[in-house]
C-alpha cells in the first residue's frame, strides 16, 4: 500500500452556487479571520511568511483579539504537528489534501495562478488536493468526495485521520452537525477531531489524513461588558471558579450573539455551546470514544511561562477582566476514536515546547 499524508481543509457551509446571501456572509467571515491573523503576525505573535499572499493590508485589531488568535492558532498547530509525529514515519513521501469552500478556493488559487492555469474548484498535485464541499450535504456525499479513487481524494477510512474545524459546527443546524460528526466517527475508526468554537463555561509507518474545516467570524473589537455588575466581580474574586458555569445567554454571551446577528450571521448550532460539558457530550453521543474540551484561558495557562511572558510584553491589555471573559467564551476540544491518543496529555505535551 502506498503511504500517504493527507491534509484537508473544508470550510463549513457553502455550495458551488451560493444558495443564499447568508451563506456568502458566513464565508466572508473567513476574510475577517485571515485579516485578524495577519495583524497578529505583524505584531510579532507568531511567524508566517505566506500570510502576505492572502492578506496584504490587515485591519487593526485590539490586543485581546491578537492574543486570542495566537492561542488558538498555536494550539491547532501544536496538536496537528503532534499528530503527524505520532503517526508519520516518512512525512516527505506524503501528499497533502485540502478541501475548501469555493469562495476560499478562489483566493487560494489566485495565489498560485502564476504557476498553474485552469484552477477552478478543484486543485490537485502529487502532494496537495484542494476540494470544495458543503458540509450540510449527506455524509455519504462527503465520503464520496474524500474517499473515491475516481472523482475524490482517495482517502482510506482505515488510516488515522485528523479533522480540524474552527467555528464551523455553530453555523450548521444541530441535525446537520450531528450527522456530520457521527458519520465521521462511524466511518473513520482511527480519527481525531480538533474543534474550536464558542462555549459558555467559566474556568473551569502509516498514513495520516488531516481534514480542515474553517470559516469563522471575528468577535468585534468593540465588545464591552458592564464590569460594575456583581457577577463579573464575583467571577474573578472566587477561588473556586471551576464550579461556576454560565451559558451563552449570560450578559457577555448575549453581547457576542448580538454582534454576530448584526453581521447577519445566525448561529443555529449555539445550543451545543452552553458549556464544555455540552460540547463534549455532542461528540460522545455521536460515537466518539474520548472527548476533552478546554477554554482558551485554560489553553493559555498550559503554554510555557517564557512564551506567556513574550506574548504579554508584545501589547498591553486594556482590560484583563474583559479579556478573560472573552477567552472563557471560546474553547478548543479534541475528540478521538484512537486508543493511543489521550486528549488531555496530547494538548499539554503539544504546548509544552511552544516558544
Amino acid at each position: 500500500m502506498t503511504e500517504t499524508f493527507v491534509f484537508r481543509g473544508l470550510y463549513a457551509v457553502s455550495v458551488t452556487r451560493m444558495s443564499s446571501p447568508t451563506d456568502e456572509i458566513i464565508q466572508l467571515t473567513n476574510d475577517d479571520a485571515t485579516s485578524s491573523k495577519a495583524h497578529a503576525i505583524s505584531r510579532g505573535y507568531w511567524k508566517d511568511k505566506y500570510i502576505r499572499y492572502f492578506c496584504s493590508s490587515p485591519s487593526h485589531k485590539t490586543p485581546e483579539i491578537n492574543r486570542g488568535y495566537f492561542i488558538r492558532t498555536t494550539a491547532f498547530r501544536a496538536i496537528a504537528i503532534s499528530f503527524i509525529k505520532l503517526y508519520t514515519l516518512n512525512p516527505d513521501a506524503s501528499p497533502l489534501k485540502d478541501d475548501n469552500l469555493n469562495l476560499t478556493i478562489n483566493q487560494k488559487t489566485s495565489v498560485v495562478d502564476a504557476l498553474h492555469d485552469n484552477l477552478h474548484y478543484v486543485f490537485e498535485t502529487g502532494r496537495f488536493h484542494l476540494l470544495s464541499f458543503d458540509l450540510r450535504r449527506s455524509v455519504q456525499d462527503l465520503l464520496d468526495v474524500l474517499c473515491s479513487t475516481v472523482n475524490g481524494a482517495g482517502c482510506s477510512k482505515s488510516c488515522p485521520t485528523l479533522f480540524l474545524a474552527e467555528c464551523v459546527l455553530v453555523y450548521m443546524s444541530p441535525e446537520a452537525s450531528c450527522q456530520l460528526i457521527k458519520g465521521l466517527s462511524v466511518n473513520f475508526p482511527r480519527a481525531s477531531f480538533l474543534h474550536y468554537e464558542q462555549v459558555g463555561i467559566l474556568f473551569l509507518k502509516t498514513h495520516f489524513h488531516g481534514i480542515f474545516f474553517c470559516p469563522y467570524p471575528d468577535v468585534s473589537n468593540k465588545l464591552s461588558l458592564d464590569t460594575n455588575s456583581k457577577s463579573v466581580y464575583s467571577l474573578y474574586s472566587n477561588p473556586v471558579l471551576s464550579t461556576i458555569q454560565v451559558n451563552m445567554s449570560d450578559s457577555f454571551g448575549s453581547i457576542m450573539i448580538k454582534n454576530f446577528r448584526a453581521r447577519s450571521c445566525e448561529l443555529p448550532g449555539l445550543n451545543a455551546c452552553h458549556s464544555l460539558a455540552t460540547q463534549e457530550e455532542r461528540f460522545f453521543k455521536a460515537g466518539w470514544k474520548k472527548a476533552k474540551g478546554w477554554t482558551i484561558n485554560q489553553v493559555y495557562k498550559m503554554l510555557p511561562s517564557s512564551t506567556r511572558y513574550r506574548v504579554e510584553h508584545l501589547e498591553l491589555l486594556d482590560d484583563l477582566e474583559v479579556t478573560m471573559q472573552l477567552f472563557d467564551h471560546y474553547c478548543i476540544l479534541l475528540a478521538t476514536n484512537d486508543e493511543i491518543i489521550c486528549p488531555d496529555e496530547q494538548l499539554k505535551e503539544s504546548l509544552a515546547t511552544i516558544e
